[in-house]
């Protein structure tokens, strides 16, 4: 474990390279500064904004008990631009209707929980933070548990209420896992982000004193086997922002760069522990998405450190040798929706408050923030990562989302998902043989943008959203799947090399399709690619007849056709079908 009183560092962004298209032609001087315009514009935009504190990954190690206000510790300084301007330390109400509408939400979750529900909040409260995060793994909870010896005492609700002096932090003195075990350096990155000083939230909330929710209103429920021992607690004990919350995006994140299989089930249980929190009477919605601004803010600086890159290098590597090799167990994972996961996601990221700010800010992303995809998209470079950030970012004008820096604003959950817009042109380079997400990964969100996607390298991406973007596909190598009929934007295609797989009954191409001869086009019986524009065809087509196709099936539609496949290959078990090319269509005909 590195020394606390580590020398801060200066973290430096990478910096930005774009390449930038033009529909005209241009002389090289006129193209090397529309080059130049556009990159500038675009470094505009994901260059990070600094606060007063400077940039929190370059300030954290200052989040120490001895500094407690905005001046001296950045963990405090965060919220000044939001909740230091509801609620003041000495309890004048700044803006009493939003302090009012968190005590209202606060009895709303609170009296509406299932028993699932009352069962899970209350073990969020009793299990140590990281060893709450492990049921965010799924099917392998159960091998991490094995393999990192990790431990806990609490698993069922109690038999009866618990007494008034029982410990708030009931699993002091048990170790959550073992930095020693086969799992060690996993573990060892979670304590170095999660269990030091830089990473609590007492210091704010000592500086805030903002009251708990079931102290301020009777009618906020207290989880029933609870309430005996959270009315025994300080009255000096305090809401905002919450610990629990805060640990958990600390320790979500990291188990999130170590093992990104499980990105978007990790920040959703992150997110979840927040609710939980709200559930069991014990913070309010301001609080915990406080938590979760500092969490994520800590992980991503603890992670830019230097000092750190081992730690973090070797979790990775431990998870993927150890972890990602687990027999799968059958448990019950929580978190395999990926439609609800988003949709509670997205909830919790405001908890139905509405907009008090300008919603069209633009979107801020942190200095460092990029750190936090470097394992889910390992094929990006930093400033593409930035970019992604940037596009999938949360609307602004919301109570806790107007920090300076922009933590408020990430929605890791859709970061987790690719791009929400192509700035400019963006090249995707797959190396298939370094295996993870390098082989093969799915891009999910709904992409826009004025930008084009180039495919390069021997991986496959799918893309299953009902995608906009304009600047048009370009396929290179390797395999771009179109698995919704939206997939390939509203530009041209051009398949130069690598392999076209339609994965969706019928995909569009909006502008014109292109395919040389090493391209390689692959579609079942019954698809269709629509092309709005004209196509040229060269190279392979490949057909796979898994059932019987209807009479004298479209394959290909286009406003004009020219040139032919220069091979068709037919698989299955009705081979005896062969293509006809007409001036706008190639058919499937026996």
């Amino acid at each position: 474990m590195r020394n606390k009183h580590a020398l801060l560092v200066n973290l430096i962004l990478s910096s930005f390279t774009f390449v930038i298209s033009s529909s005209v032609l241009l002389t090289n001087q006129d193209t090397t500064q529309a080059k130049t315009q556009s990159q500038a514009k675009i470094e505009k935009l994901l260059a990070p904004h600094k606060a007063d504190y400077g940039y929190y990954v370059d300030q954290y190690l200052l989040n120490r008990k001895e500094n407690t206000t905005p001046e001296s510790n950045p963990a405090t300084a965060l919220f000044t631009n939001t909740f230091a301007k509801y609620w003041r330390s000495d309890g004048t109400k700044l803006n009493p209707q939003i302090l009012q509408e968190n005590i209202d939400k606060s009895i709303n979750i609170s009296k509406n929980l299932t028993s699932a529900e009352q069962l899970r909040s209350y073990i969020t409260d009793r299990q140590d933070s990281p060893y709450d995060m492990i049921r965010g793994l799924g099917g392998y909870a159960e091998p991490f548990i094995e393999d990192a010896n990790a431990k806990t005492l609490f698993y069922n609700l109690p038999t009866s209420e618990l007494p008034a002096d029982t410990k708030d932090d009931p699993s002091s003195g048990i170790v959550w896992a073992d930095e020693k075990s086969q799992l060690g350096d996993m573990v060892n990155l979670v304590d170095t982000t999660a269990l030091w000083y830089y990473s609590s939230s007492g210091n704010a909330k000592k500086y805030y004193k903002y009251i708990r929710p079931f102290r301020q209103d009777p009618r906020v429920q207290v989880n029933p086997y609870l309430k005996a021992a959270f009315d025994a607690t300080p009255q000096d004990d305090y809401d905002f922002p919450s610990g629990h919350t805060t640990q958990a995006w600390e320790t979500g994140l990291s188990m999130a760069y170590a093992f990104p299989e499980r990105f978007q089930q990790l920040v959703t249980r992150s997110s979840e522990v927040g609710y939980d929190r709200i559930l069991v009477g014990r913070h309010s919605p301001l609080a915990v998405m406080g938590g979760r601004i500092l969490g994520t803010a800590v992980a991503a600086s603890v992670l830019n450190n230097p000092q750190n890159k081992e730690i973090a290098k070797k979790a990775y590597q431990n998870a993927q040798s150890v972890l990602l090799h687990s027999k799968v167990t059958k448990s019950k994972d929580d978190y395999k929706n990926y439609q609800t996961n988003l949709k509670n996601f997205e909830y919790r990221m405001t908890y139905g408050y509405k907009p008090i700010f300008s919603s069209t800010q633009r979107m801020r992303v942190p200095k460092g923030a990029e750190v936090l995809l470097q394992t889910r998209f390992p094929y990006l470079n930093a400033t593409q990562r930035r970019e992604v950030l940037y596009t999938t970012g949360f609307k602004s004008g919301y109570p806790m989302g107007q920090d300076p820096e922009g933590w408020g604003r990430l929605d890791l959950f859709k970061a987790g998902a690719g791009f929400g817009s192509l700035l400019g042109n963006t090249t995707v380079n797959m190396d298939a043989k370094r295996g993870g997400f390098n082989a093969s990964d799915i891009w999910r969100n709904r992409i826009s943008g004025s930008g084009s996607l180039i495919k390069k390298g021997t991986g496959k991406l799918t893309l299953e959203g009902a995608n906009s973007y304009k600047g048009g596909t370009l396929i290179r190598r390797g395999t771009v799947t179109a698995a919704n009929q939206h997939a390939l934007g509203s530009g041209s295609l051009k398949l130069a090399d690598g392999t076209l797989r339609l994965a969706a009954k019928a995909v569009n191409v909006n502008g014109n399709y292109t395919q040389g001869k090493d391209g390689v086009l692959q579609l079942d019986g019954n698809q269709l690619l629509n092309v709005m524009g004209n196509g040229h065809l060269s190279g392979k087509m490949v057909i796979n007849l898994r059932s019987r196709p209807t009479k004298n099936h479209i394959l290909m539609k286009f406003h004009t056709r020219s040139g032919k496949f220069n091979h068709v290959k037919i698989t299955g078990k009705y081979g005896q079908y062969h293509v006809k090319y007409t001036r706008n269509y190639v058919e499937l005909v026996k």
